[in-house]
Formats: structure tokens, sequence, C-alpha cells
């Protein structure tokens, strides 16, 4: 406690002497929301105390700092409202069926049912037993929160890493091979990891409405590219002493009964609509809550199944989001992107800065929290293309694996002693720096051609 609160004063100082040592140019209200900006990055990145907890105090500051009746943006009494708005956002209904589509597979072990299927299509040869492992947790990741499924596949795997006694190289690169599977099959849907979701809520704050089906369009090849090169990578720098591996499957099955159909059709229906929103024009965050709503009118999902899901997530997004209007309220995105060094750099320099600083500041911190920071900014940048640069930082703090605390599933995986945080290091930043590379290689190509811009 004596830590936290040492810390906590001195972030307090460091964030009021740049705020108070911010030029004239910067109005006061952009003062104050950059009191709160670095306040909240660093309180974000220390984690001082819980990353939902700091969201709560990222409002709270807003409100208290900018929404005072009358006061530095000149809001009436109902302007505190405007950081509120943010946690009813689309985006946020948009996750919120997602968390509880996860719940309900999870409730019905259907999750476990697909998974045992899936490995065991993949054999005993060691390579493919590696990317088996990776394809199986990168799919669900596309749909399940990526902790859950790294948590789920984690507890499937000792049963085979019991039986590598001798393989200790090739048992790391088989739990590297979890988690940096669910780090890329985040990346392949909007729900599948936070800052896909926050890019998208916020370039719909600004007029611009991203749908489900194009951002899979993109993000899909990619997630392909990157798993077969992280899977070539773990291979080499983790390989087995033999190719074939004496391994046992045991295949879950059990009899399928009408709860099971009735959740299968409903999740199936799901995500026909998410897919087909383009057609159909129902907003991606509407079918979200007609999941919901039938999930709880055939009883699917109860009370208690609610109070499970991650609503810390939820209300981490709120906080990402309500900076980023109250940085653009404020003026502050404006001032910061007149700044000689936006002003300056253009075009596919800028975006490879962008880039690499999410994965720097994603490996430091949750790249929820990243995402939030960077994303308001770089929509804000006159003369580029505010969706190109969005989705390009998305991605790119997907991309941060070479700490534990860079990724939740890097948290689970380092929690399973079977590895060593140089091991993780050495892997991650291979995979983080090609990735990267690959994103930026083809960023311009992939995302001109699913969205249509130019």
């Amino acid at each position: 406690m004596k830590r936290r609160i040492g810390l906590s004063l001195i972030i307090f100082f460091i964030a009021l002497a740049i705020s108070l040592l911010l030029p004239d140019s910067c109005s006061p209200a952009a003062k104050r929301t950059a009191f709160i900006f670095v306040f909240a990055a660093l309180f974000w990145a220390f984690e001082i105390i819980p990353l939902y907890a700091t969201s709560l105090l990222v409002v709270l500051l807003e409100i208290f700092l900018l929404a005072k009746p009358g006061g530095v943006l000149g809001m009436d009494r109902t302007g505190f409202v405007e950081f509120l708005s943010p946690f009813s956002s689309p985006v946020i209904i948009l996750f919120f069926g997602g968390f509880i589509i996860a719940c309900v597979l999870k409730k019905y072990k259907l999750d476990t049912v697909v998974a045992s299927h899936l490995i065991h299509i993949f054999g005993t040869k060691a390579y493919s037993v590696l990317i088996g492992f990776m394809v199986t947790t990168a799919l669900l990741s596309m749909w399940m929160s990526n902790t859950a499924v790294t948590a789920m596949m984690i507890g499937m795997i000792f049963p085979l890493l019991a039986q590598l006694k001798g393989e200790t190289k090739f048992r790391t690169g088989l739990v590297l091979a979890i988690a940096f599977g669910a780090n890329i099959g985040g990346i392949g849907t909007p729900v599948g990891t936070p800052p896909n979701a926050i890019a998208i809520g916020i370039l719909a704050e600004n007029g611009i409405y991203l749908n489900f089906l194009s951002w899979m369009m993109m993000a899909i090849p990619l997630v392909i590219i990157l798993l077969l090169v992280t899977s070539i990578i773990l291979y080499k720098l983790f390989p087995p002493s033999q190719k074939n591996l004496n391994l046992n499957f045991e295949l879950e099955s059990r009899p399928i009964n009408l709860n099971d159909y009735g959740v299968i059709a409903i999740v199936c229906l799901t995500i026909l609509l998410w897919l087909t929103s383009a057609w159909h024009h129902i907003p991606e965050s509407v079918v979200a809550l007609l999941a919901v709503g039938l999930f709880a009118f055939f009883g699917f999902v109860e009370r208690d199944d609610v109070k499970k899901i991650d609503w810390d997530i939820l209300v981490l997004m709120w906080g990402g989001l309500a900076l980023g209007t109250a940085m653009k309220i404020s003026g502050l995105t404006s001032w910061i992107v007149s700044l000689p060094v936006f002003m300056e750099t253009h075009g596919f320099l800028l975006v490879v800065v962008f880039c690499f600083l999410a994965v720097f500041l994603s490996t430091l911190m949750s790249n929820t929290a990243a995402s939030n920071l960077l994303i308001p900014v770089v929509i804000s940048i006159s003369g580029e293309n505010p969706v190109m640069l969005a989705i390009t930082v998305a991605l790119s703090c997907s991309l941060a694996m070479s700490l534990p605390v860079s990724t939740p599933p890097n948290a689970i995986a380092f929690s399973t002693q079977v590895l060593k945080s140089k091991d993780m290091f050495v892997a991650g930043i291979l995979v983080s720096v090609i990735s990267l590379f690959l994103v930026l290689a083809g960023f311009k190509l992939v995302i001109t051609r699913a969205f249509g811009l130019e």
C-alpha cells in the first residue's frame, strides 16, 4: 500500500507538471485533458490499481475537471452525460454480446467439444500438433475472449505435456503456441480483442462506420499468414527430438441434447447476421443484443451467468472511449496533431512511427489501454486516412507478445511454469517484429481492398 500511494503521488505530480508546462497555444480545457491523459497512461502502464479502476478514475476526473457547468468547456448541468454515454456505445454492446456468447458456450461445454474435435484432426506429427493447437486457439479466439480460450486450451494441453516429459523444448513451444495463437486469432474479428472494437467505436464516433465482414476480409488473410509464420518460428526455436510423437488424444464426445442444438442455432444465426450486416443493415451491436435476448428468452443464460462475464473489460473500454471523447471536445487531439513532429511526418512513415509506438506501449501495458491512448490521436491527423491509421494501430497493439505482462494469454502461459521468461522474450520479439513488418508491408493493399479506400 505504501508503494502504491508513493507511485500514485509521483504520477500525480508528473501529470500536473506536464499539464502546467504546456504552452499557451494549448487551451485550459486541453491542458486539463492532458493531465488526465498522462495520469491514465502511467496508471495503466504501472497497474497501480486494476485497469478498470483507472478507467473509472478517468471518467470521474473528466466530470470534475471538464464538465462543471459554465467551466472550461462551457457545459450546462447535463454536460457530464458526455462522459457517461460511452458506456452505452455500440462497441460496448457488441462486446457485451460476445461475452455472453462465450459464457453460454462454456456453460454447455460446447467450446471444449469443438476444440477437442479440431485438435484431433491434426494427428500426432510434431509440427501438426503445434500448428493444430495454434489454429484451434486462434479460431476460438475470434469469437470468444482470448483470455478464456487460453485458459481452456492450457487445461487441455496438460495431459499431452505429461506425455512429453523428455521434450523440454517442444513443451515450451506448445505452450507458447497457445498464447501466441490466442493473440493472433483475436485480430480476426471485431469481437476478438478490445483494440479492434475500440478502433471501430472511435471511428464510428467520428462518422466512419466499418462492418463486421469488411473487418474479417482484411484481417483473416493476415491471421493465416501470421499463424503460419509464428508456427515455423516456434518449431525452429523449440524443436522436438523426433518428428512423430507418441500421443493419445482424448476426444471429447457426448450426446448432443436439445439445449445444445438451441445454443448452436443462436450462435450460428448471430455469426450469420454479423457477416451479412452490409446487406440487411442491422447494426452489429443490435445483432449482439438479439443474441443475448434469445439466450435469455430460452433460458440458456441466467442471472448468475451474466455476473460471470468480464465486466472489468467493458469498464476499461468505457474509460478509453470517454478519454477519446474528452481529447476531442477539449481540443487536445487537434493541438497534438498540430505539433511539428506530426505536421512534418506524412504517409507511410507516419504509419510506421505509430505502429512501433503501439507495439512498444502494448508491451509495457494492456493492449486495450495502449489503443485507448493512441487511436483518438491518430484519427485526428489531417491529410491522412483515419481508417488506415486506426486499423494498423489497433492491429499493432495485438502484436506485442514478448513479456508475460504484454497480454493476458502470455500471463496465463507463463503461469504454467513450463517456460522461462527469456523463452517468451526471444520468441515474442521475433514474432512481434516479423508480424509488424508483415502488417506494414501489406496494410495498404489489404485495407484498401477490404474497405474500398483510395
